[in-house]
């Protein structure tokens, strides 16, 4: 079958495989195909060679294995090529093996080529166009996650104008890295190119920029290309090159997103700040406009930008007519976004006081109505501890995360989150009974060994405070709520993930029956229920032993030892009752999380797994134990396994 009967997809997928089998081959070099097999492919007036360029001031370019630049047809095809600045469309480093060094060894390379200064670009009005160069670095393998690859980029482009930034980065046969669009509320909408030079010197767009990894496995060529190509169409407008969105043909198209930039008014990309981010940002009150009438005409929103602000409206009102209120140094930047029925404008020197003073011009000034909007939001305070607490940063935040990636359309949500939030919500009211039950022995305890609410007269002993009564029902809601858990919650969340593990709380021979079944089909899962059950039995066990008896706890015993009395503290299990209720806890928060974890995992994106971070590695202010991954060049995936470790050494 030759060229012409293939979809451009599949005959750059076959080039990329090409260059992954020379790869591995000793002595081959695919810095030296690369050039050849984008030629093939690459029509009039590009080409792509090994090279280097110079600018109008004379600072020259390192050499690279590829470049790719517009010809002449006079222009000779000796290699390597020296060619100028402006007719520089991409440069690509190709380092054979890629470390750390290495890539920030290429980082610079590009981000000093993407430095070299051109003429100015001509105007092609209604057309868009760019003279900037793209920057790649295409590492043909590395033993570096490609997280840590990321990371690095993040690093480096902390300390480095946002121009000169590498475009993309491209692991052969692992995947990419490179940025992509997202505005307010939004979900990503592409790939973000490096827009032209002096683009944004006048008025900046409201959007975030993100960084994501993509699985792309072997078709990494096919991303790298299509990136590549869409380039190449606005670099030189009315290029008869391929389709590029055609190449991306069976390219998977899930991606996992890394922290995100913004633009600042000086048109440079900044961190967002944490403060921005969705899991701590609270947004601002909407205020509606009405007419005079009372009828609704738009609603607005102030978002913190940066150094600026930006204006949402939502409604048929057009935006453009309320900035106005703004005043004239506001309109210098002003402009608007259209999504849906959405507006949002762009980035503008303002703040939260000068939004409100807007509002109160056109209320003064126009016959319009403000009305902030009446919606009251109840705020509760859920628990004594924030994301800083290993326990809310993963049985909250940790699980939510994977629950989005496995389920990133919400409307496919509400089955697990009904069932979570019960879970949670039980999970927390254990904790608190077992903290409970530990406190209530230890200050009994602490007041009798000092005489305070016990004493010794002559043979006998007094004890002036009783606690079994309250230890006791302490303790039987703390095993009524431990197995609510365990039995009710869990079930239901397994369940909303297609998983059922209800033979846990079987006899033993339809327990046997179950593991054996699961086993076929999920044998992880089904050796971390085998260990489950030697404590879950026990927990159910007593929970039921505690609704046909009085109490499954014994009166506390009191000695004397020395001139002090002691209090023995009652066993349940074999096991003081405060350590009892301590290693049950443990063990139904490491369940929760795990069993949770493991069959979120089951439903990610075939190109997206699970890594478990050390400990020493996670963020002090959300230390989350799980991350997602790329299954193929990621950090090391991980796989559900019982453990003795207690949660918080996990």
């Amino acid at each position: 079958m030759d060229d012409m009967t293939l979809s451009i997809s599949v005959q750059v997928h076959e080039a990329g495989e090409q260059l992954i089998r020379l790869a591995r081959t000793p002595g081959e070099s695919v810095g030296q195909a690369l050039h050849a097999t984008l030629n093939r492919f690459l029509g009039w007036p590009f080409r792509a060679a090994p090279g280097f360029a110079t600018d109008v001031d004379g600072q020259r370019s390192e050499h690279f294995a590829t470049v790719v630049y517009t010809r002449s047809h006079e222009n000779a095809l000796g290699e390597p090529v020296e060619i100028p600045a402006d007719a520089l469309a991409c440069v690509i480093d190709v380092p054979e093996r890629m470390d750390l060094e290495q890539f920030r060894m290429s980082y610079a390379k590009v981000a000093h080529a993407k430095s070299l200064r051109k003429s100015p670009a001509p105007q092609f009005k209604g057309v868009p166009h760019t003279t900037v160069t793209l920057g790649i670095i295409f590492a043909v393998d590395t033993d570096l996650p490609i997280e840590t690859l990321a990371e690095e980029l993040d690093n480096l482009n902390r300390k480095t104008p946002s121009a000169q930034w590498p475009d993309m980065v491209v692991v052969l046969s692992k995947g990419t890295i490179n940025y992509a669009v997202q505005f307010p509320g939004e979900g990503l909408t592409g790939d973000f190119l490096p827009p032209a030079e002096r683009a944004f010197s006048s008025f900046i767009p409201p959007m975030y920029i993100v960084p994501v990894m993509k699985p792309a496995g072997t078709y990494s060529f096919n991303k790298m290309f299509a990136f590549l190509f869409a380039h190449l169409v606005i670099f030189v407008p009315g290029t008869g090159l391929l389709n590029w969105a055609q190449v991306l043909d069976g390219t998977p198209r899930d991606v996992v997103t890394l922290g995100g930039y913004q633009y600042n008014l000086s048109g440079q990309l900044v961190p967002v700040p944490k403060q921005f981010y969705n899991d701590r940002y609270i947004p601002s009150r909407p205020v509606h406009i009405a007419d005079s009438q009372g009828g609704r005409l738009a609603t607005l929103q102030f978002l913190p930008w940066q150094d600026g602000g930006v204006v949402l409206s939502t409604g048929q009102l057009p935006l453009e007519g309320l900035l106005v209120f703004l005043g004239k140094k506001a309109l210098e930047r002003g402009g608007i976004v259209r999504r849906g029925d959405r507006q949002l404008s762009y980035v503008l020197p303002i703040t939260q006081a000068d939004f409100g003073e807007m509002l109160n011009r056109i209320q003064k000034q126009s016959n319009m109505i403000v009305s902030t909007d009446p919606t009251s939001f109840l705020v509760q305070k859920l628990a004594d501890e924030g994301s800083s607490s290993p326990f809310m940063a993963r049985l909250f935040m940790g699980i939510l995360h994977l629950r989005d990636a496995a389920f990133p359309d919400p409307a496919k949500r509400q089955d697990f989150d009904k069932a979570y939030e019960f879970v949670m919500m039980a999970l927390l009211n254990t904790r608190k009974t077992a903290q409970d039950v530990t406190k209530l022995f230890s200050e009994h305890a602490q007041r009798v060994a000092r005489g305070e609410v016990a004493r010794v007269e002559g043979p006998n002993l007094y004890i002036d405070e009783n606690i079994d009564k309250e230890l006791r029902k302490q303790t039987e809601d703390f095993l009524n709520s431990a197995v609510r858990v365990l039995k009710q919650g869990m079930q239901e969340v397994t369940k909303a993930l297609q998983v059922n593990i209800g033979f846990l709380f079987k006899k033993p021979g339809t327990f046997a029956s179950g593991v054996a079944a699961l086993q076929a089909s999920d044998p992880d899962l089904a050796e971390y229920l085998q260990h489950t059950r030697q404590w879950s039995e026990q927990l159910v066990q007593l929970r039921n032993t505690m609704e046909h008896t009085s109490s499954v706890l014994p009166k506390i015993q009191y000695s004397l030892s020395g001139t002090s009395i002691q209090a023995k503290e009652p066993h349940i299990s074999g096991q003081p009752v405060s350590e009892f209720v301590k290693f049950m806890m443990d063990r139904l928060a490491c369940f929760v999380e795990e069993v949770t974890a493991h069959c979120l995992h089951a439903r990610l994106p075939s190109g997206v797994t699970v890594a478990e971070l050390p400990l020493v590695q996670r963020d002090p202010e959300k230390p989350e134990r799980f991350r997602l991954t790329l299954r193929n060049g990621g950090l090391p995936g991980w796989t559900i396994a019982y453990h003795q470790s207690t949660f918080d050494e996990t």
